[in-house]
């Protein structure tokens, strides 16, 4: 197999070159780029692509994405949620001291002092609006958190800061199905609280 190999090898012949040979011909990327911007900023459209892009982004800043499958509540529902969890690593201060090892179960609420009031709301619903007006009257220690609606003028509308459960992040962890809802500290548990609106 080898001789074969090797005596084939030995018979290649130089033919040269056969058919017509171009020179090679593509543009250059960057300088094609450079061209097609240059040409939609004499024309105007890269500015009017830019406005789009800003007004876009500023919609969605004040009015994000609604949290998906939530409705309205139809009837009153409390559970409570257990915020204990497991260490995955064991946590040290900057000393090198113990705080947490790895496996333990930690309540947070064992270590840290909570007793704000979170109310979940879609803005664009009035009676909803309506009611978290009469909760927040003579509150001090609460947050307003949207599930849908426009921040600002929800914002506006309560004289409060109002926050955007973006992504449905807090609506998953805590596992409630409709709007408005007040979670309150009950002991070591939070109390999740659906609330139906006449």
């Amino acid at each position: 197999m080898l001789g074969a190999m090797l005596s084939l090898s030995a018979g290649a012949k130089d033919l040269g070159t056969l058919g017509h040979l171009f020179p090679v011909t593509e543009p250059d990327l960057l300088a094609f780029i450079g061209q097609r911007l240059e040409g939609m900023k004499e024309s105007g459209e890269l500015d009017r692509i830019q406005r789009e892009a800003e007004a876009r982004v500023k919609a969605h800043a004040v009015r994000p994405a609604p949290v998906a499958g939530l409705t309205p509540a139809t009837k009153d529902r409390a559970f409570r949620y257990d915020p204990t969890f497991t260490v995955n690593e064991t946590i040290r201060d900057m000393r090198g001291n113990v705080i947490a090892r790895a496996g333990d179960r930690v309540n947070p609420l064992d270590k840290v002092p909570f007793s704000e009031t979170l109310y979940f709301i879609d803005g664009d619903n009035p009676v909803q609006m309506t009611w978290i007006r009469q909760q927040l009257s003579g509150q001090q220690n609460f947050k307003v958190i949207l599930v849908n609606g426009n921040i600002r003028d929800t914002s506006l509308a309560l004289d409060e800061p109002v926050y955007f459960d973006q992504y449905g992040t807090l609506t998953t962890k805590f596992g409630f199905e409709h709007t408005p809802v007040r979670i309150t500290r009950d002991d070591r548990w939070l109390k999740v609280e659906e609330v139906a609106l006449k």
